[in-house]
């Protein structure tokens, strides 16, 4: 059987020659991996993307437990605590610097559209200032805030043409009333 080059197995694995180093960036949005947001994770069809990535592309997905592949299609069961905690490519993470190699611990709230660094444990480095601690994702599906939700109704009803009709005969009505009042008053004077 021949190695499989997306095997997430050991670097030093035999077989693997350093012309075939992996890709050392996200191949939807092109950027370089690190150990924040840009993590590398393996889905199960054994494809490399970034965590920001899958947790934009999960939070507009309808469903919400597993995660579309981008270039196969296959699902992706996401485990019992989230989207961080798919596997990370170890073999990706071993070609980045050694500064880059230790993964910081990142919560995904999904309802929120934030990935969110976690605060380090005493033992763990602090986040450096230059990182930030939490990254917008995007608004999920049907979690729109009220406010927004009731605006975009207001609109789309004001839209329509049986409401602009009775919009504008609304309005003659007052300006003929408006208008037999003043006359009315003209009159009075004379």
């Amino acid at each position: 059987m021949e190695p499989d080059s997306n095997d997430i197995c050991d670097p030093q694995k035999p077989g693997l020659d350093d012309e075939e180093t992996p890709d050392l960036e996200c191949v939807v949005c092109f950027c370089q991996f690190n150990n924040v947001f840009n993590t590398p994770k393996v889905l199960q069809c054994k494809h490399t993307f970034c965590l920001e990535c899958l947790a934009r592309m999960n939070v507009k997905s309808p469903q919400p437990n597993t995660i579309q592949c981008p270039l196969c299609r296959a699902y992706t069961p996401l485990p019992d605590l989230g989207l961080p905690k798919l596997a990370n490519d170890s073999m990706v993470l071993s070609y980045l610097p050694a500064t880059m190699q230790q993964v910081y611990s990142i919560r995904f709230n999904r309802s929120k559209g934030k990935l969110q660094v976690k605060r380090a444990a005493s033992s763990q480095p602090a986040v450096p200032r230059t990182i930030s601690q939490t990254l917008d994702v995007g608004t999920p599906i049907g979690a729109q805030q009220d406010g927004i939700r009731e605006r975009s109704l207001l609109i789309t009803v004001l839209r329509t043409p049986m409401c602009k009709a009775c919009i504008m005969s609304v309005v003659a009505i007052l300006a003929v009333t408006a208008t037999i009042i003043i006359l009315f008053e003209v009159n009075k004077k004379f």
